[in-house]
């Protein structure tokens, strides 16, 4: 048998000498995982703020864009909400244009001026005449 000679003072301070380098070598690789923790969270922080940043500048084009069509469709509106134009124009224009005016001029908030679009276009039709009268003679023309 192998026996140890033990010093009590040197053994005891070479082991805690040795449990102080584990636990110093244990809290140095908690510390690096904590900043690579740290880094990753950081990057992906600023990820979000340009996505952030991107979302609110496609806001403001959004908002530019309706502000822009909303003037436009009041402009048309404006110029299209005129009964002596709709009465010399709307029977020169086929249904579907005319159908497409008034919808058009009634999503303005014009809704009488799409219906007298529409009267007029009736009116400038004589009564046996479809209201798909061009639909047919196209039809006609394309397969002749």
């Amino acid at each position: 048998m192998r026996h140890e000679m033990r010093i009590p003072f040197i053994t005891n301070w070479v082991q805690r000498r040795k449990l102080r380098a584990e636990v110093s070598r244990l809290a140095l690789h908690a510390f690096y995982h904590s900043l690579d923790e740290i880094d990753a969270l950081e990057a992906l922080l600023e990820a979000e703020r340009r996505k952030a940043m991107e979302a609110e500048v496609q806001a403001r084009v959004t908002a530019q864009t309706h502000r822009a069509l909303n003037c436009a469709v009041a402009q048309f509106a404006d110029a299209f909400d005129n009964s002596l134009t709709a009465l010399h124009q709307a029977d020169g224009l086929s249904y579907g244009e005319v159908s497409a005016l008034s919808a058009l001029l009634a999503a303005a908030g014009r809704p009488d001026a799409g219906e007298l679009w529409m009267k007029h276009y009736e009116m400038g039709k004589e009564p046996d005449e479809s209201e798909n009268s061009d639909d047919i003679e196209e039809a006609e023309v394309i397969g002749a």
